[in-house]
């Protein structure tokens, strides 16, 4: 990857969007129907996108860069299963060839739906696929890769998430984000703090995979021991070199939360909204429930207080990642068995 690698302007994020028009949905903002002191929940509902992920804003914004000549021998990807989706769906509509490269643990209901948008799948064991991450390389398939996250057409996609945040709740305090590679956060922080400065951005991460917060506390990229959960679609062995520069500049910080905490939120979202989202998404609602609010308290969070000691609650967007989750772990989730 090129030492040029950065953020993507406003304005890409909007020539994004314009890119997106067609294509993506607008998703809605719906508040969580649960009370809590202090705080008001909003979802942000990618899993109301074609692929039931954001991915595909990633993945179209991605496609429509592309010159003929790359289009040509198809499109490659390395990826657990919705950025799978999302170009596949993408590569489709534009009859283009699609080939992805996933790890043979990957979701067996995420890779069910690449195979049925016409993605071909080629499996390996994990040590391969982060290799191809990490290289950005992919010798065992022909045709132009599209890194999952290194790509500012990638993350100048996801950012127009956050131009619909702020467009329907501009008095928005707080937004959190699961962590998987970084592409996600980076786009939705860095457009949300150019258009409300002083609005906090926090990921959110599992307590089996939190590289991230390792690499905040250490003020590094540091490689940590994952544990594999039924929480899947984000955690890595490290941040990756060329995401900690631009992570680190635009998030405040990283939210770790428990397996126990995400199931519950998990529940709490499938009894009380009737909606149904992966274990990366609950996440952002554990945080919010439990954590974000502590963080304002102890001044771990960038919010103005000061001046704003009224009783207003606080505004705080929960990003809603996607739905791949099977049936078994959402019996699990509601019996409490998780």
């Amino acid at each position: 990857m090129s030492s040029s690698f950065s953020i993507p302007s406003i304005d890409e994020v909007y020539t994004a969007q314009s890119h997106l028009r067609g294509i993506i949905n607008e998703t809605p903002l719906m508040k969580l129907n649960y009370e809590i002191s202090g705080i008001e929940i909003y979802l942000k509902c990618e899993q109301f996108q074609p692929i039931s992920s954001f991915k595909i804003r990633a993945a179209a914004n991605a496609i429509q860069n592309l010159s003929i000549e790359q289009k040509q021998n198809g499109v490659i990807t390395a990826s657990t299963g919705n950025m799978a989706q999302g170009l596949a769906w993408i590569a489709r509509k534009e009859n283009i060839k699609c080939q992805i490269l996933v790890q043979d643990t990957a979701n067996e209901v995420k890779l069910q739906a690449v195979e049925r948008l016409g993605g071909k799948i080629t499996k390996c064991n994990f040590e391969q696929w982060w290799q191809t991450i990490i290289t950005h390389q992919c010798p065992i398939l022909d045709g132009y890769f599209i890194h999952p996250v290194c790509n500012r057409h990638i993350i100048a996609g996801n950012g127009t998430i956050a131009l619909e945040i702020l467009d329907e709740l501009p008095d928005c305090d707080a937004i959190l984000v699961p962590y998987g590679g970084g592409a996600l956060i980076t786009g939705i922080a860095s457009v949300a703090k150019h258009i409300k400065p002083s609005i906090d951005v926090f990921a959110c991460e599992i307590e089996t995979a939190a590289p991230l917060h390792a690499a905040f506390n250490n003020g590094e990229v540091t490689e940590i021991v994952m544990e594999k959960s039924w929480v899947d679609g984000i955690g890595s062995p490290s941040v990756l070199d060329e995401m900690w520069p631009l992570v680190k500049t635009c998030v405040d910080h990283s939210i770790v939360v428990t397996l126990k905490e995400t199931a519950k939120a998990l529940k709490i979202l499938i009894e009380r909204n009737h909606i149904i989202c992966e274990g990366a998404s609950a996440t952002t609602i554990a945080a919010a429930l439990w954590h974000y609010i502590n963080y304002v308290q102890n001044g771990k969070a960038g919010l103005r207080r000061k001046d704003d000691n009224n009783n207003r609650k606080l505004k705080v967007v929960a990003i809603l990642s996607g739905s791949g989750i099977n049936n078994e772990t959402i019996i699990k989730c509601l019996n409490d068995t998780l």
